[in-house]
Formats: C-alpha cells, structure tokens, sequence
C-alpha cells in the first residue's frame, strides 16, 4: 500500500522505453474454474491454449486461484489445494506453458506456508462438517493458529520455465480472510522487453482497503505510478456485488462485456491517467515527471457459478496514458464466454 509523502516520490527507471520499440502480445484465458476440480481445470486450460503457437506471444494470463477454485470458507476447505512455489500445480502447468509458447506466464494460486506438509488423503477428506469432531490440536494445525494456512499468489514465470516471481495478495477480500494471510505490499518485476516493468496485483487489490480506506487512496494504481510501471497485470475472480435495496441488479447481456466493471476498473486507475491532486497531495508538489507514460492493463477474470457466487468475466486489455489523459480499451471478453483473449499494443 503507498502511502501519502511531503515530496514527489522518487521514480526509478524502468528496462522498458517510454514508447515499446516492438508490440507486446498478450492473452488471457477466460473461463469456467470448477471447484476443487485442479486436474480437470488444468486439462481445460492445455486444451483452450492448445492452438496457440510458440513465440506467438509475449504474456500469457491465468485468473485469480486458476487450478483450485475460489470460494473456500473455512482452512480446512482450502487446505488439500495449498501449493507449494515452483512445483506445485499451477506453477508446474505455467513452467509448461512457458516453455512450450515462449512466453512469460503469470497465473494465480493458492500457496502454503513454507513450513506446510503436503496435503495426506486424511486432510483431503475434511469438510466443514467434520471440523466440529477435530480436536484442539489438531484444528490448532489445520488453521495456522489463527493466523492463515497460505496466501492468495501470483507465481511469474519465464519463458525457459524459470520462476521468476512470486507475488501475495495485499488487500483480502472476506473469503480470503478465512484462511488466507495478507501479502508483504505491492510487487513489481523488472522483465525483458516488451514487457518492461510490470506489477502484479490480485482481484482486491484494486478496491480500496478492506472497502473502508478513503477512495482517492487509488493504493495499487499510486504503487504503478511512483514506480513508473508499464504494465499491471491483475489476475482475479471478480464478480458484480448486488445493488443494494430498494435497487434491483438489472439482468446483464450474457454476449456483452460488464460495462459498469470496465469503468470501474478504470476509475480505480485514475492516478495512471487523470493524476490530479489527491486527499493528501501537498500543494506545492510539482507536475508528475513520468508525464504521458503508457501503462498496460492487463484483467484476467474468470467466468461461472461458484456457491451461488457468479463470476463477471469481462477479462480485459487497456492502455492508459496521463498526458494526453486517455484510456483505449484494446480488447474485452464477454461476461459468459470460454476464451483466449488476444490483444496486440503497439
């Protein structure tokens, strides 16, 4: 989280030009995560990208929690699908990818604490109904003693199938909190060209914190621009929150994009294109020195039904630049479709 300072913030220079001497090429893979269901996830995934040919593309995206699904409510749930860095899962299928397509791969995933032994068939058989028949030690175990079973990550991979970063989740959203531990604050990672700079956030990330922090504390969008980077890439598992009564939530086009997350994610990115003096600018601060930086904005969501929760898809590519102040919309995915989303920006 950035926080408010009494002069410009310094910004470091970034591996990548203020205008990409080549296109970067990226792609998102929209589409249903089945609960609990990681080897069927992951052959869907192999399948959907199969077509995709090596050297096709410079960054390929995977949702919030790719392989394990989303709504897990209790440690016990969860903790069958913790993944361990670099050979768990998601990790081993984004080193595939990688290698196969010659790209750079970030997906989400649930990660363990380091410490963590690897899940037995005994853990995989937990529910929340047997919860109430563990004992005290043993619930002690199973939820890290109140302090979170794993993290909400990231793992960036590099195109020889290296990992090259891991990033956790800052803000939780409630269903993270259940199990989940917050991150160490916003991360970026210096990658080769055309990527440049990219910093990576998950789903919540982009709110406010914990809903209650002011609005123009804009955390992720300020975190990108003090550090001049040229891409954000979110993973996530959004979805449309109900309106609250006495409004009704009006039925969306199944075959159109989410217009009223589109603009709200990039109302959350204002900083990145609209920089006026914030909450807690000084007055006298001078004009932003990264002037008509381009950022990328990268959204990979996920679209279905998971216990009762439905998932908005929307997965999205912008460019946003402060000066001229504009935002492109590149590319978008419907709200219910299964698909590559391709963009090119130039």
């Amino acid at each position: 989280m950035s926080h408010p300072s009494t002069a410009p913030p310094s910004r470091p220079s970034s591996p990548a030009p203020l205008y990409r001497r080549s296109p970067v090429r990226i792609a998102c893979v929209q589409y249903d995560v089945k609960l609990g269901r990681v080897s069927e996830n992951a052959a869907k995934v192999e399948r959907m990208t199969r077509d995709l040919q090596p050297g096709s593309l410079d960054l390929l995206v995977l949702p919030e929690m790719c392989l394990s699904g989303y709504i897990f409510n209790t440690p016990t749930s969860i903790l069958p699908y913790l993944e361990p860095q670099r050979i768990g899962p998601t990790s081993l299928l984004a080193r595939s990818l990688a290698q196969r397509l010659r790209c750079h791969v970030i997906a989400g995933y649930p990660e363990a604490l380091p410490s963590a032994p690897q899940p037995s068939s005994s853990l995989e058989g937990l529910s929340s109904r047997s919860e109430s028949n563990a004992g005290p030690s043993e619930m002690k175990q199973l939820e890290g003693e109140g302090t979170g079973v794993g993290w909400n990550s990231a793992v960036v991979v590099a195109p020889s199938g290296e990992v090259v970063g891991n990033y956790r989740k800052t803000f939780r959203f409630e269903t993270d909190k259940s199990w989940a531990r917050e991150g160490d604050g916003f991360m970026h990672f210096d990658l080769p060209e055309p990527l440049g700079r990219v910093a990576v956030g998950i789903c919540m990330d982009m709110n406010p914190k914990d809903f209650v922090a002011p609005w123009d504390a804009f955390e992720l969008a300020n975190y990108c621009r003090d550090n001049a980077v040229d891409m954000l890439v979110v993973p996530m598992n959004w979805l449309s929150p109900p309106a609250e009564p006495p409004e009704v939530t009006p039925e969306e086009d199944p075959e159109s994009p989410s217009e009223s997350n589109l603009n709200y994610w990039a109302a959350r990115l204002q900083p990145l294109h609209d920089p006026v003096p914030g909450y807690a600018t000084p007055r006298n601060e001078v004009a932003d020195p990264i002037g008509g930086k381009e950022v990328v904005f990268v959204a990979c969501n996920r679209v279905g039904t998971e216990e009762g929760t439905k998932f908005i898809g929307t997965s999205s590519v912008m460019t946003i630049s402060s000066n001229p102040s504009r935002i492109e919309l590149v590319e978008c995915c419907n709200i219910s479709e299964e698909r590559i989303l391709l963009a090119t920006v130039t």
